[in-house]
């Protein structure tokens, strides 16, 4: 186990600044799911905040190995090669995980999906560009999505395959991406507080999502962390203060356009960042990521269709602009009452 340092992007990073007569911050970072996540613990006593940091670093890893779609042996994996007919028993984690999906793809109208796979790997081949795929292979790969391909029954813990939009028996791949990690942290929330007994603590994945839980140990509610990114001294941003509660970031500027809106088979664009706010860190970051690509008033309704969820979105705007206007907008639950 290693610790490591925060690195602000249009994501979300946590602020430890210096406390004054407070119970010792510990941190501890881990690779996993091609990012670095970060626990950090308020106890007084360092080996057992080591011991604990390790549990939530291992559950971390348990589920890599169940949702990861460049595992072979993973779940994910498994129900790609899955034919009308036939059913695949999963894990109660990848249940979750699904119900979690079918829930934000209904809430978002379609904006968030995570039967993309196959759409991300035809993207990959020609350099994530739109206009390296012929309309065949654009058509083809759009046709072999949709989460209503999904048949899941949740008392057994099934799960079946319809065929695509062609009536093909066409792979359904999976791609939980952000949702992945954020159900990491989530999972790792639930480990400290039942197993362990922790009340004061904050977990990152790879400044995508945080969640957090107490007051950092110096007095005020809440864990400070800072949202923005380019556009934090523009709109006058401060870091918000975060507990019981997550918060999720998504942008270009690291990975360029990457997310795909599969509605309309193009890159979900139309915002320069976005910023969620939601009761756990998996809500949170699938909505970041679906409100990419989500007209404002279609994410106005996706926060009142999901209770206890925020969003502050980047306006696309000149500089000067902002004399006129805020270069961000706010609606819901999201933690910014001065906006």
């Amino acid at each position: 186990m290693r610790e490591c340092v925060s690195h602000e992007t249009q994501g979300v990073h946590a602020l430890t600044h210096s406390r004054k007569m407070a119970p010792p911050v510990h941190k501890f970072g881990h690779q996993a799911m091609n990012t670095v996540f970060e626990v950090m613990l308020v106890e007084d006593d360092a080996q057992v905040a080591e011991s604990a940091a390790y549990a939530v670093f291992q559950k971390v890893d348990r589920l890599e190995e169940q949702i990861s779609r460049f595992l072979d042996v993973s779940e994910v994996a498994m129900i790609s090669r899955i034919k009308p007919g036939e059913t695949y028993r999963v894990s109660p984690e990848t249940l979750d995980l699904l119900l979690i999906a079918t829930r934000v793809c209904a809430a978002t109208r379609g904006a968030f999906d995570v039967t993309v796979g196959t759409v991300m790997d035809a993207l990959r081949g020609v350099g994530h560009r739109w206009g390296g795929l012929t309309e065949k292979e654009r058509r083809d790969a759009l046709d072999a999505c949709g989460m209503n391909r999904l048949v899941i029954d949740t008392e057994n813990l099934l799960v079946a395959v319809n065929p695509d939009r062609q009536g093909r028996d066409t792979p359904l791949e999976l791609d939980f991406g952000a949702l992945g990690k954020g159900y990491a942290v989530d999972l790792g929330c639930e480990l400290l507080q039942n197993d362990y007994g922790f009340a004061d603590f904050l977990i990152h994945g790879g400044t995508s999502s945080v969640a957090a839980r107490g007051s950092m140990g110096d007095g005020p509610p809440g864990w400070p962390v800072g949202v923005g990114g380019d556009w934090k001294k523009r709109a006058g941003l401060d870091a918000v203060r975060v507990s019981g509660g997550a918060i999720s970031g998504s942008g270009f500027e690291v990975k360029g356009a990457h997310i795909v809106d599969v509605r309309h088979g193009v890159a979900a664009a139309r915002h320069a960042a976005a910023w969620s706010y939601a009761p756990t860190a998996a809500l949170a970051d699938a909505l970041s990521t679906a409100f990419l690509g989500m007209s404002w008033g279609e994410i106005e309704k996706a926060c009142e269709a999901l209770e206890g969820c925020g969003a502050l979105v980047a306006r696309e705007q000149p500089e000067w602009m902002d004399r006129v206007r805020r270069p961000v907008r706010q609606c819901g639950c999201f933690p910014l009452p001065h906006l």
